[in-house]
């Protein structure tokens, strides 16, 4: 039996519906990298102030006679 079509609906409407979740992936995934990034960098620096803190309130302790 001949086809009268080169594709079926299927494959077409997956090479139409491909190329915009593409795009949506090549925005998304930098994102999440900045994401992630931003929430390393936030984390580490409030440990680093939580390490400060501690340290600055056991300082007068130990000065003390």
């Amino acid at each position: 039996m001949a086809r009268d079509t080169l594709v079926s609906w299927q494959t077409f409407a997956l090479f139409v519906l491909f190329p915009p979740a593409a795009l949506v992936a090549l925005v998304f995934f930098p994102l999440t990298l900045l994401v992630f990034g931003w929430l390393y960098y936030r984390g580490k620096h409030e440990a680093m102030l939580a390490s400060d803190d501690e340290q600055t309130a056991m300082e007068p302790s130990d000065a003390a006679p």
